[in-house]
């Protein structure tokens, strides 16, 4: 395929971590169980708390190929089980219900009402239920309600009524709530505003709160109740009621620093939201905001006979509210400050006594409840105590009341990422600006999960093996902790004792050791087996041993066993076979002995099905590269089953069922269920039997092994590293699923995540040997060896692809910056609206009028509290040099009188050194505005000096809108080693050791008109785009000179810059609202121009964009659209052979624009604002593909195609995709989604693909059926896109 048909395959590396709404509710019909169902942009998940660890663990992600806008639980009168209602962008409403057995979100009832697209005249911005679960209403933003009815039918199923309207034109809705009246008519409460429709109209109408009744004798909506509410009200929340002691009714009005309950029949009660102590809101000269605060977040929590409520408002400070009523007619309203945590989108208590909260910015965390408030001395305030304009104060504090259990981690959002391979790792990292204010960050992204260290020991030598014995022994308080910790040395073996926190050596265990052991496994009557060169010893829990030794002149080579049964193998290649008798208690030799016909290597042994009374089969790999299958049935012992050559020795065997990548048990599955699982949705009705090989070569294969035949099928092959492959089998998902662990030059993990066979990294050292390990302080980890040390390993999720490493930051980062020399990050900060710690230090002592001490007390930690809000103009700047492999920061430089970074870029400079430098300036001082073609040819010659320069773009006095600037100046900074104070004696060798700091110095700054928002190297020199103007400056002395300048009439904003790496005069010009434009630039000595010669005809918005070649640009616009833009091959051949360049000159423009047009090569829409492009490569050997991040968190990449026959295999299985039912449960048309703004051009969405591997077997069957392959073949064709190119 040539570059211009390219064609590209869309994955997604790294979901959205955002979180749009998280409800409660009993979604899986478990009697005492609460699970939390969250939102993420276009993925659906739920989630539970793990009983054991008290933590969060997902149980299904789901993705619904559609935008959710919001969710909300409701349950049917007299049922157990929780429904969820969801408003996605398709014009529907969907009332899903989640499967237990398909770990799936499957649609109950479904009906359309509108337009798809986010609409404010189409519902589906608000959902409101009646607390009963007999109607819900979903409303738009402007004018449409519709109100329907569930109830169920003759077969208690749940139907859905014809939509009611409730419509009120030319009237805006600000939010819905359903209201508390028991089993009277249903009511709805919604705040609204009305518009005038006359456009001379100046008139503001009167916010009101609005109840619609739902009438279900007369079955229509009508306007109940209106009453006019503050200007400013934002939002409502609905008050426990029904009658008795459950509560009032009635609604809580939030607005800016109020809160007001009001009910029909009932006389308001009004409360003041208490804010922050600000000693600069009392001054004279006070610039912070003045407005009030506004409730963002809130949760109702109920308890027996009582309820509360917590708020939070925009600074992220928790508000417990309580209302004293009696017999339904409130009393009194009382708000006290209860803690102050991350804002949140959501908050969910949940009655296990935890509090789960969804972060606008940054990581999700879950909190347990320390106490309920009522022991802190914070002052609480009454309606009764209410007075117009009364504004109530309070101190923060630390939490006190909330104590952190668990964190979500989300790298939302994503502003700006650099790929690049610092850790010269096998794999690229992602070093990505994340956050908000004082909660951003660096998050240095690594593929693989992330492994906790939770022990290490030194021992005596350097061991060979090691293994953990289950027993029943005094310190074990369950039959699933680990008693012994078994390792094996050249020439002994140490027995390590587990009791609770202390781990000892035990002499006492029955085991011998003064000889290296083979093998150590218990037995199913609690019993231990240890098996060494010379014999096998059977310690029965009694204490009694049995032994079994090889004949003379034979040892034992290698083993392997299971709770029921032995498999060892003698030198010379001969097999024997031993099977617990339990009516003996004793292990008996079962079958005659087998020859292999050369020297065993390894041995591998499946665990005992449930159900059954052995394992079918044996693995054994020899000496003649080759792996057998071996019957273990009493018909057929020892016979072989299957074989499998090899590409060298088989350096280690693993035998294990896991969970099919088919969601029916398939022709391969062994189809044993396990009766005492209680996870949910764990998939284990369907398992397939595979085998492991670890090859010397650092090769690992797996094979599909048929459970009834033994024969091998379905091999696919990964190189792990350089050293030779050893497989441990392990547990994940709480013990209820079971992994394999391959260990080579770094280790990896295999297990089933998300419906298909996943093998991934762990984020650790090397390790020698491994095993599963369980106790109270860890229930499910890992004991393994390092050389001579012993470690206790927990894997911390694995329900990851990439870990995060974070480095804290000051402000909003905005760009970042590496010094390849030194590696050094240089990042740049800004915040609006904000004081800085320096700022707001100065304001306390000049305008308060505190001492310096007093002033930093007053400060509070931005890291919890945030930073102080100031009005709008007011900037806080720094430029920040870290190094990302310590995380220190070795310098920050803050931006002073109110100017603030917003460009930046480390590029090469040609500083010129010759006589005439200052004639040039003094012509610079005195050069136009315009073009500078009397200035010297931008050739570097042999008198220049080339050095690396640090350029800061800078605005002093930013307003937004419009976007304007007093000043504004382009930074020059270079690399200088900073200067170190004299070290001590104690502290040289360090010194030494370590590596130089480097620092910026100022070398001068230029005056520009305009801020600039590119700034890139161009041939020696720095070219900036600021407006609509594009300039190059060389190097001065004193400050930059400027060379040549362009003005394009077209563009409105330039934000970015691409210079052609192979041309070198090639100018690719990105605007912030009209796409690309083609610039070229001729150094000739008599004009020194800039021309523009070719644009798109179509406008975007473009946000991000990577040059691909020389005539290909990748971009993204801010509506989530990912194009590629190329030059037509003729227009680029033709201006290649122009050499005067009068062809770009005298060409005659088209469409009000261009000469020439670029073509729209490929279209696809991804959902999410694209923030940053890179063209990199992912995978070992693999070719480049175009990753890309997104505001919302995700990280994606889009992997060329080099053959047709790839692009027809995946465009006909996305066609046969699109074609199933409820394939996007919100109603979403999939090809209209992926073309909400152009047509899907050029581009399969891989994320559907992968839809297919958890699909039902009939279905899989069906479509591997017109596809003409096998079902494992479409699974190796979907997993290989993934693997080969990226992870």
């Amino acid at each position: 395929m040539t570059s211009s048909e390219v064609f590209l395959y869309n994955l997604t590396l790294q979901p959205y971590t955002v979180i749009n709404a998280a409800v409660l509710g009993h979604f899986t019909g478990k009697p005492k169980c609460q699970e939390i169902a969250i939102s993420r942009h276009t993925v659906l998940e739920l989630w539970t708390i793990n009983p054991n660890t008290q933590k969060l663990k997902q149980l299904c992600s789901q993705e619904v190929f559609g935008k959710i806008r919001t969710i909300i639980p409701f349950r049917l009168t007299g049922g157990t089980k929780d429904h969820l209602i969801i408003g996605t962008d398709a014009g529907t409403i969907t009332v899903l219900d989640y499967n237990v057995q398909t770990n799936r979100f499957e649609v109950s009832q479904q009906q359309e009402f509108g337009r798809t697209g986010l609409r404010r005249f189409i519902p589906g911005q608000y959902l409101a239920t009646d607390p009963k679960g007999r109607s819900a209403m979903i409303a738009g933003v402007e004018k449409q309600k519709f109100v329907y009815i569930f109830n169920r039918d003759s077969n208690t199923n749940l139907v859905m009524s014809s939509p009611l309207e409730a419509h009120k034109g030319a009237s805006f809705c600000f939010d819905c709530v359903g209201v508390d009246v028991g089993y009277e008519n249903p009511v709805f409460a919604t705040i609204e505003q009305s518009y005038p429709t006359d456009m001379d109209s100046i008139e503001i109408e009167d916010k009101l709160l609005v109840f619609y009744e739902l009438d279900l004798g007369l079955n229509h909506v009508v306007r109940k109740w209106t009453d006019p509410v503050h200007p400013t009200a934002n939002k409502l929340i609905s008050i426990p009621g029904g009658g008795g002691s459950d509560g009032p009714g009635g609604v809580l009005v939030c607005a800016e620093g109020l809160i007001t309950y009001k009910n029909e029949g009932h006389d308001d009660l009004t409360v003041a939201i208490p804010r922050r102590v600000n000693p600069l809101e009392n001054s004279a000269r006070s610039s912070t905001v003045d407005r009030g605060l506004l409730i963002v977040a809130s949760a109702v929590h109920r308890m027996k006979n009582a309820f509360f409520i917590l708020l939070q408002n925009e600074d992220g400070d928790l508000y417990k509210v309580t209302i004293e009523h009696v017999d339904g007619v409130i009393t009194e309203l009382k708000i006290k400050y209860f803690d102050t945590i991350p804002t949140s989108a959501s908050l969910c208590i949940l009655r296990s006594g935890f509090l789960f909260s969804a972060s606008e910015f940054g990581h999700h965390n879950f909190y347990q409840f320390e106490n309920l408030g009522d022991e802190t001395e914070t002052q609480e305030y009454t309606s009764k105590n209410y007075e117009d304009e009364n504004i109530t104060y309070f101190q923060p504090h630390e939490l006190s009341c909330l104590a952190l259990i668990d964190v979500i981690e989300s790298t939302n959002p994503i502003i700006e990422s650099k790929v690049l391979n610092l850790a010269e790792e096998e794999t690229p990292q992602i070093y990505s600006l994340c956050g908000r204010g004082a909660q951003s960050a660096l998050k240095i992204l690594r593929h693989g999960l992330e492994v906790s260290e939770l022990a290490a020991s030194e021992l005596p030598g350097n061991p060979r093996a090691v293994w953990t014995v289950k027993g029943n022994s005094p310190s074990s308080s369950s039959q699933e902790e680990n008693t012994y910790i078994v390792v094996s040395f050249l020439d002994a073996t140490l027995v390590l004792l587990v009791g609770g926190e202390e781990v000892e050596e035990v002499t006492d265990s029955g085991l011998i050791t003064d000889t290296p052991t083979i093998c150590v496994h218990e037995l199913g009557d609690d019993s231990i087996v240890q098996i060494m060169a010379s014999s096998v010893r059977h310690i029965k829990r009694d204490g009694r041993i049995n032994e079994w030794k090889p004949p003379q002149n034979r040892e034992i080579v290698a083993a392997c066993a299971n709770r029921m049964q032995i498999v060892v193998a003698l030198n010379r290649g001969e097999l024997i076979y031993f099977e617990l008798d339990p009516s003996v208690d004793a292990l008996r030799e079962w079958g005659e002995r087998a020859r292999t016909g050369s020297e065993v290597s390894s041995l591998a042994i499946m665990d005992v099905p449930v159900g059954r009374l052995r394992a079918p089969f044996v693995a054994v790999g020899g000496q003649d590269q080759t792996v057998r299958i071996l019957s273990l049935q009493p018909e057929s012992c020892l016979q072989p089953q299957g074989m499998q050559a090899l590409t060298d020795l088989p350096e280690s065997l693993v035998l294990v069922e896991m969970g099919s990548a088919i969601s029916n048990t398939s022709k391969h599955g062994s189809g044993a269920t396990d009766d005492d699982s209680d996870e949910v949705g764990d998939n284990s009705s369907a398992t397939t039997l595979y085998l492991y090989i670890g090859l010397h070569n650092g090769l690992l294969q797996r094979s599909i092994v048929d459970n009834i035949t033994g024969v091998l099928s379905d091999t696919r092959t990964r190189f792990l590293g350089t050293k030779p492959v050893k497989l441990f089998q392990t547990t994940v998902h709480n013990q209820q699923q079971k992994g394999v662990l391959a260990l080579s030059s770094r280790p990896w993990l295999s297990h089933m995540f998300r419906s298909r066979n996943r093998l991934i990294p762990l984020s650790y050292d090397y390790l020698d040997y491994a095993a599963s390990f369980s106790s109270d302080q860890c229930p499910e980890g890992l004991v393994a060896i390092s050389e001579n040390t012993l470690r206790v390993l927990t894997i911390d999720n694995v329900d990851v692809s990439l870990n995060q490493a974070s480095i804290p930051l000051r402000h909003t980062p905005r760009r970042i910056a590496l010094n390849e020399d030194t590696k050094n990050f240089v990042i740049i900060e800004t915040d609006h609206a904000t004081f800085s710690q320096h700022d707001l230090k100065e304001k306390l002592i000049k305008d308060v009028g505190v001492s310096e001490e007093d002033a930093e007390q007053c400060i509070l930690p931005p890291e919890q509290f945030g930073h102080v809000r100031a009005q709008s103009g007011q900037w806080a700047s720094c430029i920040r040099v870290l190094n990302p492999f310590t995380g220190e920061s070795t310098q920050i430089i803050d931006l002073e009188e109110n100017e603030a970074a917003f460009s930046l870029d480390i590029i090469t400079l040609s500083t010129p050194y010759s006589e005439d430098v200052e004639n040039q300036e003094s012509e610079e001082n005195n050069a136009a505005n315009g073009h500078s073609g009397n200035e010297k040819a931008m050739d570097v010659d042999g008198q220049d000096k080339i050095a690396s320069y640090v350029v800061v773009g800078t605005g002093r006095n930013v307003t937004l809108k419009p976007r304007t600037c007093t000043e504004a100046y382009i930074h020059i900074y270079r690399w200088v080693k900073a200067q170190k104070a004299e070290p001590s004696a104690d502290e040289e060798a360090e010194e030494e050791s370590s590596s130089e700091v480097y620092e910026l110095e100022l070398v001068h700054k230029t005056q520009i008109e305009q801020i600039p928002q590119a700034i890139v190297s161009f041939n020696g020199h720095l070219m900036v785009g600021f407006g609509q103007t594009i300039r190059v400056y060389q190097m001065g002395r004193k400050k930059l000179l400027r060379k040549a300048q362009a003005q394009i009439p077209e563009v409105t904003q330039i934000v970015s810059l691409k210079i052609s790496s192979s041309s070198g005069d090639r100018i690719m010009i990105s605007d912030v609202k009209g796409s690309v434009f083609y610039a070229t630039y001729r150094p000739a000595s008599t004009t020194q121009k800039i021309h523009v010669f070719a644009d798109d005809p179509i406008p975007r918005h473009i946000t991000s964009s990577v040059q691909l070649d020389n005539d290909t640009i990748a971009v993204g616009d801010k509506f989530g659209n990912f194009s590629i833009l190329r030059l037509p091959e003729l227009v680029s051949k033709e201006l290649a052979n122009d050499i005067t360049g009068n062809r770009v000159l005298h060409a005659k423009p088209k469409l009000n624009g261009t000469a020439f047009k670029l073509q729209d090569s490929v279209n696809f829409h991804v959902g999410d604002i694209i923030t940053s492009m890179h063209k990199v490569s992912l995978a070992a050997s693999g070719r480049d593909v175009i990753l890309f991040t997104t505001l919302l968190g995700s990280i994606q990449v889009a992997i060329p195609f080099v053959s047709k026959t790839d692009v027809e295999f995946f465009q006909t299985l996305e066609m046969h995709l699109r074609g199933i039912e409820n394939i996007s449960v919100c109603g979403r048309d999939h090809q209209a989604f992926r073309s909400i703004y152009g047509p899907i051009k050029r581009c399969v969405d891989g994320n559907l693909c992968e839809q297919f591997l958890s699909l039902p077997y009939e279905q899989q069957s069906n479509i591997a059926a017109e596809l003409d392959r096998s079902i494992p073949e479409v699974h190796k064709k979907i997993e290989d896109m993934r693997t080969m190119f990226a992870f």
